[in-house]
């Protein structure tokens, strides 16, 4: 027996900016049909009539449907004409989202080829942020510790970096430094005075568990002393909440709470202003 063949889905995405919104709508809406094959022509920057007449040649040659992200009402009116002449299936997907929120707010949109791109100062702030939490992971960049507005500290495995890289994507400098057993804590620390110095914990099975996984991933022989030792481990976390408490530092226990559960129970802190 033949094996059916799939059926053909072209979708012709014209756009004013760069064609990233209208390939994510497509390729989310072609995603529903599993028998057709998907594939799509894109036509960015499309901002100019000549622009336009050339896009017009290409779908004429071909077939399929076309979703558009034109704000220049005459582009879209032209685009919408030749659709219909050509009998092509046609629809500009921003419209109706822009009308609505007019409807909404009571004024007019702008109507800015690519305006969802703009880059703004809450952008660069997210973008400082992580690039600064990235030059000051696991105890690195200590010379300009002060300038973190949230200092991660606790012992390995306890998801110090990811709740920092989870942070700065909101556009907070945080740093993290590791307490290891038998270490002082950089002297910086107490220097940084505007800084907000959260520590972590975790229940020591679950330590042991973690770092027990992360040695067999490294395809390393289970090692037999503190780092995986449920004795040593109980110790190292006992001690790291008298260093904490010593400094009246909050302490959180990351035992079950996800990297976001962590950052929200962190912020919550932040917001009381401890």
């Amino acid at each position: 027996m033949n094996k059916r063949s799939k059926k053909k889905l072209t979708i012709h995405l014209v756009s004013d900016s760069t064609g990233e919104t209208l390939r994510s709508v497509g390729a989310a809406a072609a995603a529903q049909f599993s028998s057709a094959k998907y594939i799509e022509r894109v036509y960015p920057l499309i901002r100019t009539q000549t622009q336009l007449e050339r896009v017009f040649k290409k779908i004429k040659r071909g077939d399929g449907i076309v979703l558009c992200t034109l704000v220049d009402d005459k582009l879209r009116k032209g685009l919408e004409d030749f659709c219909g002449h050509e009998k092509i299936p046609y629809m500009p997907i921003m419209e109706s989202i822009v009308s609505l929120i007019e409807g909404h707010l009571k004024e007019h949109a702008i109507k800015k080829p690519g305006g969802q791109h703009e880059l703004n100062k809450e952008y660069f702030r997210r973008i400082e942020a992580i690039n600064y939490t990235l030059e000051h992971d696991d105890g690195q960049g200590k010379e300009t510790l002060n300038q973190a507005e949230i200092i991660i500290v606790g012992v390995s495995r306890t998801s110090k970096t990811p709740t920092c890289i989870y942070l700065a994507n909101l556009g907070i400098k945080a740093a993290n430094v590791p307490l290891l057993p038998g270490q002082d804590l950089p002297k910086e620390i107490t220097k940084a005075k505007n800084s907000l110095v959260v520590s972590l914990i975790i229940s020591p099975k679950s330590l042991v568990e973690i770092r027990q996984k992360r040695t067999k991933n490294l395809g390393l022989e289970e090692p037999k002393d503190q780092y995986t030792d449920l004795y040593n481990v109980e110790k190292e976390i006992e001690n790291a909440k008298k260093i904490f408490s010593s400094r009246s530092w909050p302490i959180i226990d990351t035992t079950r709470r996800s990297v976001e559960e962590t950052a929200a129970a962190i912020l919550n802190i932040r917001s009381q202003g401890n």
